[in-house]
């Protein structure tokens, strides 16, 4: 009988402690951070809290304010593709052999062994995984590997629960082309300085401000989202990452390993006191360098997750005291265009090595970008006439096979250092640095394409070419109109300052 009484009271004991643990590891498992990417098409860092005046982004500015604002951070691709598929694995797209923008769907590469889109390895870990579709979510991935897209859990921000973790995604498109006009708030084209490298013109200030005034309208979805997740209660224990794909969506910015085409906002923030105070140590502005891929190391860090395999470095959570020296970027083929460029960005400067040097800037467009780009024709039609200084020239010149920048002291990378004299010990180090990181991480970008893949992409050329020559033909006309009239009024009102 006693013997009973022990066994039962030792198994009730045992079913305590056991219950205990499972409820602490539950307790552990639901006691990690709720991850928010908020993901923006085409922006640098024009937002009001980076600095931009003429710009008003008070939601993103609040949001700066309750967290960090990272000063230095770059995407690893400067087009939407590329920069997805290495966000999604945290691996660069050329050690994965999915760079070129982009290949039909029966030419995708599959990853290579070990390499998952990394909300397969949160779902692992015991996270909802969300890509959020609910307006203004656009759904986007855009990977350049063949995957299933149903590989997420959830679509809608009331199909999350608060029995576990979630990770959520959304997409939002409007800083993209085309343009969304603000009539609450809009923007004085005269007021805005487009950098040296364009030409001052009416046009090139009309362009802008629709860029312009699509981050605003951009802000306000994400004052809609924030509240969003405030009703549905879902911000405690939750950060909140706000990024771009890559840089803003203007000649030799999209598409180029310029700072233009690389360097993006990045915003990483929580409405909770606790999370902000051990997760983000309440910091207010970084300075260290960060790229895409370690926005994904970062977030698996931060969410404890089994097993994964990445090439980038976290920067927050747990081990992540380390500061990078160097971020890396890289870009193919973009349609019908092969630039087959490698860049380097250090704290000071930036070196570009440009493979393929038989096209311009300007002329290394597809035919999306010259029927959506006022600039394309600008700045041939200013070229025609010898009206270009010697700055926007270079943009309708061959590119160079080496750029070598000071960012610091030539934030819009004017003077190519690579081409003077003094400079070869900063440039030979560069150099180096970067053959070290291909050869690291096995860069597939040398390796000979196949047949197929260059006949791809060479009949995506001839295709968009034919069906984009009408809206070609169109926007120069429309700019050339443009052109003519501005001169006309410069003269007319050089004629009346005189009079």
């Amino acid at each position: 009988m006693r013997f009973r009484i022990f066994i039962v009271g030792f198994y009730m004991a045992m079913t305590a402690v056991m219950s205990c643990g499972h409820k602490e590891k539950a307790k552990a498992i639901f006691e990690r951070p709720n991850i928010v990417w908020i993901i923006a098409e085409d922006m640098s860092q024009d937002l009001a809290c980076y600095g931009n005046g003429l710009i008003k982004t008070p939601a993103l500015d609040a949001l700066a304010k309750r967290g960090i604002r990272y000063e230095n951070a770059f995407s690893n691709g400067p087009a939407c593709s590329p920069s997805r598929t290495a966000l999604i694995t945290g691996h660069y797209q050329n050690s994965l052999g999915a760079r070129h923008m982009r290949y039909p769907d029966s030419l995708k590469p599959a990853l290579p062994n070990g390499v998952e889109p990394m909300h397969v390895v949160l779902k692992r870990s015991g996270y909802q995984t969300a890509n959020i579709i609910s307006k203004p979510g656009t759904g986007k991935t855009d990977w350049l590997f063949d995957y299933d897209p149903k590989t997420y859990d959830k679509y809608h921000w009331d199909e999350l629960d608060k029995e576990s973790p979630f990770f959520a995604r959304i997409s939002l498109s409007l800083t993209h082309r085309g343009f969304s006009k603000d009539n609450k708030n809009p923007i004085n084209p005269d007021k805005i300085s487009v950098p040296p490298y364009y030409p001052d013109h009416t046009v090139s200030r009309e362009d802008w401000t629709g860029y312009y005034e699509s981050i605003q309208k951009l802000d306000e979805q994400i004052a809609g989202i924030l509240n969003d997740l405030k009703v549905k209660k879902l911000l405690d224990n939750t950060l909140i990452f706000f990024f771009s794909d890559h840089g803003r969506p203007m000649i030799r910015a999209k598409n180029f390993l310029y700072e233009s085409g690389l360097k993006i906002p990045l915003i990483i923030s929580s409405f909770d006191d606790n999370v902000r105070k051990t997760l983000l140590h309440e910091r207010g502005v970084d300075s260290q360098l960060v790229s895409l891929i370690d926005v994904t190391a970062s977030t698996l860090n931060l969410a404890e997750a089994d097993n994964y395999n990445v090439q980038g470095t976290p920067f927050l959570g747990t081990g992540s005291e380390i500061h990078k020296r160097f971020v890396y970027g890289a870009v193919d083929r973009i349609g019908n265009v092969h630039f087959k460029s490698r860049t380097v960005r250090g704290k000071r400067y930036r070196y570009i090595r440009n493979y393929n040097t038989n096209v311009s800037v300007n002329s290394g467009t597809t035919a999306y970008r010259r029927a959506n780009h006022p600039m394309y024709h600008l700045l041939n039609i200013l070229n025609d006439r010898k009206e270009l200084n010697d700055h926007q020239s270079r943009l309708v010149e061959p590119m160079v096979y080496e750029e070598l920048y000071d960012v610091i002291n030539d934030p819009y990378e004017l003077n190519n250092l690579a081409l003077k004299p003094g400079r070869e010990i900063t440039l030979q180090e560069m150099r180096e640095n970067l053959d070290h990181w291909m050869h690291d991480i096995d860069d597939k970008g040398f390796l000979e394409d196949s047949q197929e893949i260059v006949r791809a992409f060479e009949d995506y050329g001839e295709t968009t070419f034919k069906r984009n020559s009408g809206a070609i033909e169109k926007l120069r006309n429309q700019v050339l109109n443009d052109v003519e009239r501005a001169k006309v009024n410069s003269i007319r009102n050089t004629v009346s300052r005189r009079d």
